[in-house]
């Protein structure tokens, strides 16, 4: 063998025997945990942040979908990766927000099992019936409501999720009484929600909307202050009910420890690719919009949301066993 040949030779070798974590990061493919099954706003948001993080950082993202328990079972998972950055989550508003006081006691905790990176997106809700239900507007469904207490049902994707808690929080300040229906298929509740079998749902507006404009359940309100962009004729459900207000949001997190040239590199390549305007635009189209924030600000950020779902949480009654 030359003498060239054997310098490269041993260079190869060299590297491959160094540990992984000499070797810069990310070295090998990326497990994203999506807390919510497929077909969810959770999942679409994932699939498209795995493949821009996986175009950004030059690996493979892979979507491992742990649907259950509110996202708890996701949640645990991620507290107890190793802390080396090959194992993160599509946090949200449910499992890091509302999980802790609905839940009581949880296999984790949302603070100190968790290093958070950056927020993603925010999003509304629309709340849809099925056009059974004789209402309109929501004045009618809440007096449709009162009129016949424990009638209406409402669907969603887990007891903890945005849509859940809107439901409770809409009974707890309309005074009315409707009964959740939790799902750890979401395909099968938007089925029962379309053949009736379901009264009515709040629901991600873009993975909603579109059955709304083909008939299959009608809109009375979108959950913020604001209206949706993406369906400006629905009004706010403030309108009738002052200061009824949910956004649900979603993030990006790791089990607690991580490196911190690995939550830079994390932040520095996901607020890259969200600022890119190509991004920027497939996240709105899907009723989405942006807001990313340093490490510390998000940090912040989920004290401050822990707190206020808290009290929503407490002040709605909701529980789970």
């Amino acid at each position: 063998m030359r003498p060239v040949s054997i310098l490269f030779a041993a260079a190869a070798a060299f590297c491959a025997a160094l540990p992984a974590h000499a070797q810069p990061y990310p070295n090998k493919p990326i497990r994203l945990i999506v807390p919510f099954s497929t077909g969810t706003s959770t999942d679409v948001l994932g699939r498209l942040y795995a493949q821009k993080l996986g175009e950004a950082l030059g690996q493979n993202i892979i979507v491992e979908n742990r649907a259950g328990a509110g996202g708890n079972i996701a949640g645990e998972a991620t507290a107890r990766a190793a802390p080396d950055g090959y194992t993160i989550t599509l946090s949200t508003s449910a499992v890091h927000a509302t999980n802790p006081a609905l839940y009581g006691k949880l296999p984790f905790d949302v603070i100190k099992d968790f290093t958070h990176i950056t927020l993603l997106a925010t999003a509304p809700n629309m709340l849809v019936v099925n056009p059974k239900i004789p209402a309109r507007n929501m004045a009618e469904l809440i007096a449709y409501a009162k009129a016949n207490p424990g009638k209406l049902t409402y669907m969603s994707a887990g007891s903890g999720t945005s849509p859940h808690m809107a439901g409770a929080l809409l009974q707890s300040m309309a005074g009315i009484n409707i009964v959740h229906v939790p799902y750890k298929n979401i395909s099968q509740g938007l089925t029962d929600l379309f053949g009736g079998q379901i009264s009515m749902s709040f629901y991600h507006v873009p993975v909603i909307y579109p059955h709304v404009k083909d008939g299959k359940v009608r809109a009375l309100g979108v959950a913020t202050r604001e209206r949706s962009a993406i369906a400006p004729e629905v009004p706010p459900i403030a309108e009738t009910v002052p200061g009824f207000d949910i956004k649900p949001w979603w993030a990006v997190s790791g089990p607690a420890g991580l490196p911190q040239e690995v939550v830079d590199r994390l932040y520095s390549a996901t607020t890259a690719f969200l600022n890119d305007s190509d991004v920027r635009s497939r996240y709105a189209a899907m009723g989405m919009n942006i807001q990313t924030m340093t490490v510390k600000e998000f940090n912040d950020f989920v004290g401050t949301e822990l707190a206020k779902w808290t009290k929503i949480v407490r002040d709605s009654g909701a529980k789970v066993e």
